[in-house]
């Protein structure tokens, strides 16, 4: 990161601080991170119409256990940072690609 140092004109006080003029790089990685708060953590999809099927059998004791699912999504999704709210669509690509 680069950023300029200033310190304050207290005399005999210096104090640095570092001002930020670029979100931070995370070189050598696919870790997506958020530019508006740095959050590379927490992120969540929002999907627009979708319909989520689940195929269910139930065991002799009554209780259910899930079989198979099938979910279709008819409108749009959007890729959110879980901290700040902020859009990051152009990054969902890259979290499909990298999701197991």
């Amino acid at each position: 990161m680069q950023g300029e140092t200033k310190s304050t004109k207290r005399p005999g006080v210096k104090k640095r601080f570092i001002i930020n003029k670029r979100a931070p790089f995370y070189g050598g990685t696919n870790r997506i991170f958020c530019p508006v708060c740095g959050n590379d953590e927490d992120f969540w999809e929002h999907a627009e119409g979708v319909t989520i099927k689940t195929r269910y059998i139930q065991n002799e004791d009554g209780s259910f256990t899930p079989v198979a699912d099938d979910t279709q999504v008819f409108g749009e999704i959007k890729f959110i940072c879980g901290k700040c709210g902020a859009d990051l669509s152009e990054y969902h690509k890259q979290f499909l690609e990298m999701l197991f």
